[in-house]
């Protein structure tokens, strides 16, 4: 009988990729960030956009102290979650626009959340990409459908932080590896022939991998040549000239060290190096003949043999000798070894293919956040050296580290340098210090503190009823993973994945719920084997297990019945927020916990019969049940509560507008906005409910003194009426004759120097952030609450209220006679009105907005 080709798995690729997208994406505009990280981020996505600097990360809100001249700064995260925000925010047309515009569009939560369900996706692709083709396609949907649906993956993946870009670059790095170790042989066979002309040209996976690698160093080259020509000065003193020129060199070297002939010019100084030690070998010290005569022979016979061709591979081979003598190997074979760490053999076959994208993807995982998940890929890797017996192999260079070690540092360190350069010492100790081995070795960073047990909670509520297979599934694993077959040993190595990350993260001291994330996928998966083995009757579920299963996912329906924030709380800062059961909001999702939770046990239930196979199906039902009213029911309910979207939409809704206030640094911008305006002038925002056409508007004019920024020169104000009432601008028509009070000024700016950008400000109710630290207020406004001007410093978090009472104490800030709107705490925000310095602010204190429970609206009129 002939044997049928395999097919393609091209094609169903795309449609994992679509039914990925089909599961995650409806729905992520229809609730609030979530506060602090999302909009804390977002604020540093959105500054990046409006400074055009997507190198110095920063957050320019207030200080927990509300001093006026502070701002903290962002050194916690690497770069790439703030990339790909802003790329989001790029692609829907939001941000830096007009006043409000956060608040009104849905884009903002898709441009937002989308990257990072790209990255879930991405993660999830290659995952199946490998269980497809090493060991079977029904496996690889059935690690899909449980990795997928496992509400820890699935919410964290609409969550715009950046664990899940980690975990997705973890679970694409570690499939390429297992690539590589189980289908890497074979060579490297076209994918495409295109034909141009007379010519046919041969597209095989190494134009693929360095497209994508290579991609990403020449991206950031170039980019940084830009920055740095444009923004030369840099924090570090004494550091080195021109990093426009030397740091895009510096990754172009790497990048060409790839290759066999870059290798061998970036491998210059080991040649150096080497020689200059292997000399003082050879010379050591001015002895008599016969002494020297033994010396050389010692050297040349018994520790290293001389090569005076290529003298750094006397430094290799002493470096060698010990690995190679621990593995059993000879002198012989350590000059093998040698010759192989010095050299770049040319990538030939699918092995090389699949570890240079290994390496490339871990080089985004570092940008992502740190070095977890670059960590988790390297324990597992020792595991698996140290099980499989692969010692031979390591020092033969059949992992290619020395090249992929070159290209992670490639593809991750130059962002850091660049953030050095321009941050200093502080980027070093905030980030470094602070943020990775504080957090990792002592847990004083956050306070977040626990043990080994602490995660076994977060697993039980993050998979539920996988987690109630987790038990029958590591069982199935020590007893049927034979390293005799290809499936066993891919079963093996995912199990030593498991481990790791599950190892890992309980050493870590510091213990925020989401940290245990990238075991969920190893975990699933394992799962995943385990039903694939019921579906293929090679195994059967035991009703003593089948027993343990039922009781963990009845007793997680029990926790989430009575505690349904356990949900919310995975991927929040604060675990001491309460779900909104009380008046007037009544949400009590108990009863949706129980029929699904009942179901579940039913599910594994019917697998311990003769009807296991109906049993896999139900748990599969199941399971994208739990996932999809996870995603559409829970989420759209929690996600209003735990973050203040809503809240600020009402006020931009609610505002009184009184017109625009446009601060000029010198005559020559007011000339490029007001030579053409004679009659009327328009500016963008947010339209309140209340605004009417006819309604009074007045343009405040400001010039500052040229070169001076904090000198007023002159005011002007400009009266007008609303003449038209646009999507979201508003058209005044200037009063005849008030025009002209700008003419001398216009006039002045035809041959004035250039200035700063003017600010543009809309003249409305104030916005006060009242002992709230949460970040969204900064993020929801734009900036507004804490602008440039005095009087737009509004955001006041610290409880001893100091900073807040100057601020209305100062009628050049805060006049007597406005409406003001109030943001803060739902539990606080009440006892505001017993501060308030008027008897009229106190009597028409109200609060109008109560729709999340954790932050409320209220306004009053001084």
């Amino acid at each position: 009988m002939i044997a049928q080709p395999r097919r393609s798995l091209g094609y169903e690729l795309v449609f994992v990729a679509v039914v990925s997208l089909v599961v995650f994406v409806p729905g992520i505009w229809s609730y609030s960030l979530v506060d602090p990280w999302e909009t804390h981020y977002g604020e540093v996505a959105r500054a990046m956009l409006r400074d055009g600097d997507l190198v110095h990360m920063k957050w320019e809100g207030a200080t927990y102290s509300g001093n006026l001249t502070e701002n903290e700064g962002f050194r916690s995260k690497p770069v790439l979650t703030f990339w790909l925000m802003s790329a989001g925010l790029k692609a829907f047309g939001v941000a830096n626009g007009y006043s409000g515009e956060l608040t009104e569009s849905d884009a903002t939560m898709i441009g937002i959340r989308l990257p990072f369900i790209l990255c879930a996706v991405a993660g999830l692709t290659l995952m199946w990409w490998m269980l497809a083709r090493l060991v079977d396609r029904r496996l690889a949907w059935l690690a899909l459908l449980v990795v997928g649906s496992c509400p820890f993956f699935c919410l964290v993946a609409r969550q715009a932080i950046p664990d899940m870009p980690m975990v997705a670059t973890t679970m694409g790095a570690l499939s390429l590896f297992i690539l590589a170790m189980e289908d890497g042989e074979r060579p490297c066979e076209p994918l495409w022939r295109p034909r141009v002309g007379r010519r046919t040209f041969v597209i095989d996976p190494r134009h693929v991998v360095w497209l994508f690698a290579g991609g990403l160093v020449v991206a950031q080259a170039a980019y940084y040549a830009f920055y740095f020509s444009v923004s030369p000065i840099v924090a570090v003193r004494n550091s080195l000239p021109f990093p426009n020129v030397w740091l895009p060199l510096f990754m172009l070297a790497l990048l060409a060290a790839q290759s066999r002939d870059g290798w061998m010019i970036v491998r210059l100084p080991t040649l150096v190096v080497g020689g200059v030690i292997a000399a003082i070998v050879k010379e050591p010290f001015p002895v008599r003949r016969r002494s020297q005569t033994a010396w050389r022979a010692f050297v040349d016979n018994t520790l290293v043999p001389w090569d005076r061709h290529a003298p750094e591979r006397y430094l290799v081979r002493a470096i060698a000798y010990l690995p190679t003598r621990l593995g059993g190997g000879t002198w012989r074979d350590t000059t093998e070894v040698s010759d192989r760490i010095i050299d770049v053999r040319p990538i030939t076959t699918m092995r090389q293919v699949y570890l240079v994208g290994c390496y490339a993807i871990l080089g985004v995982s570092v940008l992502a956040k740190g070095p977890p998940g670059l960590t988790v890929v390297g324990i597992t890797g020792v595991f698996y050296v140290l099980l499989f017996s692969r010692w031979h192999d390591l020092y033969r260079g059949a992992f290619e580290l020395k090249r992929g070690l070159v290209l992670l540092i490639a593809v991750s360190l130059p962002w850091h340098i660049a953030m050095f350069l321009k941050d200093g010492l502080q980027f070093v100790d905030d980030y470094l210090y602070k943020h990775v081995l504080n957090r990792a070795g002592d847990g004083s960073v956050d306070k977040s503190f626990g043990t080994f047990e602490h995660y076994t909670s977060q697993l039980g509520h993050g998979m539920w009823l996988w987690a109630a297979l987790l038990p029958a599934a590591v069982v199935a694993t020590f007893l049927r993973a034979r390293m005799t077959t290809r499936e066993g040993r891919v079963r093996t190595i995912v199990a030593l994945w498991a481990i790791a990350a599950v190892g890992l993260f309980s050493i870590v001291q510091t213990k925020f719920h989401h940290y245990i994330l990238p075991a969920v996928p190893p975990l699933a998966i394992l799962v995943a084997f385990y039903l694939d083995d019921l579906l293929a009757r090679r195994d059967r579920m035991h009703p003593l297990l089948a027993a343990v299963g039922i009781g963990i996912a009845l007793l997680v329906c029990r926790d989430l019945m009575h505690e349904p924030d356990r949900w919310i709380e995975m991927f929040i800062y604060r675990y001491d927020r309460p779900w909104p059961n009380g008046d007037p909001w009544q949400i009590d999702p108990s009863d949706a916990f129980l029929a699904l939770g009942l179901v579940a046990a039913v599910a594994i239930a019917l697998t311990a019969t003769r009807l296991q196979r109906l049993g896999v199906i139900a748990l599969a039902g199941s399971g994208l049940a739990i996932c999809v009213w996870a995603l559409q029911v829970y989420m759209p309910i929690a996600g209003t509560h735990w973050g203040m979207g809503d809240a600020m939409r009402t006020y931009y809704q609610e505002r009184t507008i009184n017109g625009q206030k446009l601060v000029y640094f010198g005559p020559r911008e007011l000339r490029a906005d007001w030579l053409d305006a004679h009659t009327h002038w328009s500016f963008d925002t947010v339209i309140p409910q209340t605004l009417q056409v006819g309604q009074p508007m007045t343009i405040t004019v400001e010039l500052r003194k040229q070169g001076e920024d904090k000198v007023v020169e002159t005011t002007v104000t400009l009266v007008g009426s609303v003449s038209e009432v646009g999507e979201h601008t508003v058209v005044v028509a200037l009063v005849p004759g008030e025009r002209t009070k700008l003419d001398p000024y216009v006039a002045r700016g035809a041959n004035a120097p250039r200035g700063r950008p003017p600010l543009r400000l809309v003249d409305a109710d104030r916005l006060i952030a009242w002992q709230l630290y949460w970040r969204g207020e900064q993020f929801w406004s734009g900036g507004e609450i804490w602008g440039w001007l005095p009087e737009n410093k509004t955001s006041f978090p610290n409880p001893n209220n100091a900073e807040f009472l100057k601020y209305i104490g100062d009628r050049s800030r805060m006049p007597v006679g406005r409406r003001y709107f109030v943001i803060g705490d739902a539990g606080r925000l009440a006892s505001l009105k017993s501060q308030l310095p008027t008897q009229r602010g106190r009597d028409t204190f109200e609060i109008i907005d109560t729709t999340s429970n954790k932050f409320w609206l209220a306004w009053f009129t001084l």
